[in-house]
């Protein structure tokens, strides 16, 4: 896991620089630099963001967040952020949960990594604006917009339901760990076996994007932004002794990072 943590932070970063090596190769104009479209510089900003998963493994998330900031100066500002995000297991889980309780050969198995979901969250953060210029879109319409890092942190409430430790197991043979009343159907359940965990962790968030100039105060935001927290999973567990209701296993020594990366399209008002 660790070893993907450093081309993931890497790859934020090398977007933003190849993104604005091309601004200011092909459309940076010195003019809009002197004439700048709005300035930033000493106003409060509001700003709404969805974001939405650039990758997907085992679980997706579909990101709400409410901002607000104060500009100190045209090229930087302190923004806080909040919001919640609606997360769900994917297909690859599910099939993996459905299809675990099978495996009679896996009598000790480790917990997988990345499971944590993402709900409610706030972070703080320094937003970096060097870069600004304009693209010409028609023969007399241009755009101003600004390049940017973003870099803070804070804290967020995760849940993990595990697809492996089933604390119930309904009928082995279908691989059944709920009280569904279709086996065919995970939909008619209305309650799951699988262990759920919940705490709340620090969480670190960076971001490369632009935002685009619309007219006086208004702007829209492009972020590509990776929110990372610390991992905890088990391993050396015994499903005997988790389908009969004790405690197996021992924490992973090294679980890592995870990483949720996500694009992200906002809108920022400017005061």
């Amino acid at each position: 896991m660790t070893a993907r943590i450093f081309p993931r932070f890497v790859s934020l970063a090398l977007l933003l620089t190849a993104l604005s090596a091309s601004a200011q190769e092909q459309v940076l104009d010195p003019a809009a630099v002197r004439h700048r479209l709005f300035s930033p510089g000493e106003r409060l900003e509001a700003s709404i963001t969805v974001g939405l998963p650039a990758r997907e493994y085992l679980t997706a998330h579909y990101n709400l967040n409410v901002g607000v900031a104060y500009n100190l100066f045209n090229t930087f500002g302190l923004e806080a952020r909040a919001g919640y995000a609606l997360s769900r297991h994917t297909g690859l889980a599910r099939s993996i949960s459905e299809s675990f309780l099978n495996r009679e050969d896996k009598k000790i198995t480790d917990e997988l990594e990345d499971m944590w979901e993402m709900g409610a969250h706030g972070v703080v953060g320094a937003r970096w604006a060097p870069i600004y210029g304009k693209l010409s879109l028609l023969a007399d319409e241009t755009a101003h917009f600004q390049a940017y890092l973003w870099a803070g942190g804070g804290l967020a409430s995760l849940r993990r339901q595990s697809v492996i430790q089933c604390t119930q197991v309904v009928d082995r043979g279908l691989g059944v760990c709920d009280n569904r009343t279709d086996l065919n159907d995970r939909g008619s359940a209305t309650e799951s076996y699988w262990r759920v965990d919940t705490r709340v962790a620090p969480v670190v968030s960076g971001a490369a994007g632009f935002r685009f100039f619309l007219a006086n105060g208004h702007a829209l935001r492009f972020e590509l932004r990776d929110w990372v927290f610390a991992d905890q999973y088990r391993v050396n567990v015994s499903r005997e002794d988790w389908e009969a209701g004790r405690e197996s296993g021992e924490p992973a020594p090294n679980p890592g990072l995870t990483h949720l990366v996500q694009f992200d399209i906002g809108y920022s008002f400017l005061f």
